[in-house]
């Protein structure tokens, strides 16, 4: 592939994560008052995202590789546009979770395809450093998407549709989204030269056990942080000016991790990187649930922590691709998303009950469970790799 060609690929597929996950975190804030439904209840809808995600992820993967990626990506992106515009026509719970799970699916094949389409772009000499950037907007993306959703509550909550125009609104992102990939996405890898006889499919299971209890750890971590804005909501907690700049920094600090650990682990190796940010996603979960409400006196401690827990998915987004090969790198994809959606779900399940004791205790039981899951998968994922 033409090294223009493959750069203006990867552009767009940054654009792409980017502008998706915008949708998604404004999803994810008009959800609670769109429903009108309690935390646990948000939780269990927000789960049938994930959960659906996590059924079809690996079929997903396997058709990837055996045909069109960038068909199959086209088509989720296609059915993901319409469904969250009928999202904004009922508030019944039955049929938002309904639309919601649908969409799930949606984006197994928008996520898989991305995923396997960045692999086959990039060199390995180099991979983390571009899976780095893919993590980058995909980080920007829901946080701009957060604050999105909170301007889309604002504009449209006594508008004469009420949030219903929020859900069109973000359809129209997904649908904007749609168009440039018709127009730059382009496939490295042809179906045809996957199934040829001589292509070396290589045995991914074995490689790939040693990391999943590590990413499953982080992604349920994941999940349970959707619950915060409901957890900072019933517990009437005030947001200081010195806060937000705080957020602003520590998010930051993540999203520059993502490129700096990507890169690093470029030249000393996945599992050490992954291992290394495992532990201080571990120290900023225990850190800011025992400080919290007064965790600004404990910045200079946190900031760092936070920096370090940004190296977890660049490393293990780049692992997935250099064991699999491009006849594989499709499932090994699938494998992968079906980890990300079983956290997330148990994650949002999990932060909604959590959540209900309601006040500061709350917010700490979000980051104090999230600490007792994440220190056994650090040690689990450890031994396997000594094992290896």
């Amino acid at each position: 592939m033409p090294k223009k060609i493959g750069l203006r690929m990867i552009l767009y597929l940054y654009l792409a994560v980017f502008l998706t996950r915008i949708g998604f975190g404004s999803i994810t804030i008009l959800f609670p008052l769109y429903l009108n439904a309690q935390p646990f209840q948000v939780g269990i809808i927000l789960a049938l995202y994930p959960i659906a995600e996590a059924l079809s992820a690996m079929p997903v993967g396997r058709l990837a590789d055996k045909v069109s990626r960038k068909r199959l990506h086209l088509a989720g992106m296609a059915t993901i546009t319409v469904l969250t515009a009928a999202i904004g026509f009922t508030q019944n719970l039955l049929n938002v979770s309904l639309l919601h799970a649908l969409m799930g699916i949606s984006a197994a094949m928008a996520a898989v395809t991305s995923l396997t389409l960045l692999g086959d772009a990039t060199k390995q000499t180099s991979r983390g450093t571009k899976m780095g950037g893919f993590d980058l907007a995909n980080l920007g993306g829901y946080g701009l998407g957060f604050g999105l959703g909170s301007l889309l509550i604002s504009e449209f909550a006594n508008s004469h549709y009420g949030l219903s125009e929020a859900f069109w609104v973000t359809s129209g992102i997904f649908f904007a989204t749609s168009l440039l990939a018709t127009k730059f996405l382009v496939e490295p890898v042809r179906s045809f030269e996957l199934n040829q006889p001589g292509v070396r499919h290589r045995r991914i299971g074995a490689r790939l056990r040693p990391v999943l209890p590590v990413w499953l750890g982080q992604t349920i971590v994941l999940g349970m942080y959707f619950l915060l804005p409901k957890a900072f909501a019933s517990a009437s907690f005030t947001v200081t000016r010195q806060m937000l700049i705080f957020l602003g920094v520590i998010g930051g600090l993540f999203a520059l991790g993502a490129i700096v650990f990507g890169h690093i682990s470029d030249k000393v190796g996945r599992t050490k990187i992954m291992i290394m940010g495992a532990i201080g996603e571990l120290g900023f979960l225990v850190l800011f649930g025992w400080s919290f409400p007064n965790f600004l006196q404990y910045a200079l401690y946190l900031a760092p922590l936070f920096f370090m827990a940004s190296a977890i998915a660049p490393a293990i987004l780049s692992y997935v691709s250099d064991i699999s090969g491009k006849a594989r790198r499709g499932s090994a994809n699938g494998i992968y998303s079906v980890v990300l959606s079983i956290g997330m779900a148990v994650g949002n399940i999990l932060g909604g009950f959590v959540a209900e004791e309601g006040g500061n205790q709350g917010i700490q039981n979000i980051f104090f469970v999230g600490a007792a899951i994440l220190l056994p998968s650090i040690l689990l994922t450890s031994s396997l790799l000594k094992r290896r």
